[in-house]
């Protein structure tokens, strides 16, 4: 660029002033030979190095890198059974459940309480056993129950916009309770919406 720019001032010095005439050069003495006009050199174009690719935002993780302790416990009617359950309201403790934990006692149970009813997605991330788990709606009904495998990462989305709780459990615990699709959750206080309305506050 450098070069270029020299050039073209030595070819604008040479230019005639507005409004004269130019005289004729000197003619070469006899024998002599005119040298060559100099020539600009060629500049090649470069082409600007792409633009970098945008860093990867960090992930945002919300659970915990250990075993839940000391929840708070729900006691929770289904039917003719009671069910003593851990229960998670805030981020951490939602996100969380039952990850890093060694298995599920025979009548252990957490439960997930929500704000408002909407399509829920359950996975098993960090957890090394299966589980039951029921989506439940916002009359506390219970719409659905699946089987959540050991370590699947796969979130398994509820067929119901609906749910406002999910019951974890054993994998048996329904089955071997005869508790299934329609069953209804309660408190000893009244129904869900009503005792745990002032503690569920996530969407």
């Amino acid at each position: 660029m450098v070069a270029w720019v020299a050039s073209a001032a030595v070819l604008l010095a040479a230019c005639d002033k507005p409004g004269q005439a130019s005289a004729p050069p000197p003619a070469a003495p006899a024998g002599t030979t005119t040298a060559p006009a100099p020539t600009t050199p060629a500049v090649t174009p470069t082409t600007p190095p792409a633009p970098a690719a945008p860093a990867a935002e960090p992930e945002v993780i919300f659970h915990s890198n250990r075993a839940q302790t000391n929840l708070p416990i729900v006691k929770l009617l289904i039917g003719p059974h009671e069910l003593d359950a851990e229960l998670c309201t805030t981020i951490t403790q939602v996100a969380t459940g039952m990850m890093h934990r060694k298995g599920v006692g025979t009548n252990d149970a957490m439960f997930f309480a929500f704000a408002i009813g909407q399509q829920r997605s359950f996975y098993m991330k960090n957890v090394d056993f299966p589980i039951a788990a029921a989506y439940i709606d916002t009359d506390g009904v219970v719409q659905e129950i699946v089987q959540l495998k050991a370590r699947d990462v796969t979130p398994v989305p509820s067929k119901s916009e609906r749910i406002q709780y999910v019951l974890e459990t054993a994998p048996d615990w329904f089955t071997r309770n005869n508790v299934g699709v329609g069953a209804l959750v309660t408190t000893p206080k009244g129904e869900l919406r009503t005792t745990l309305a002032r503690l569920a506050r996530l969407p």
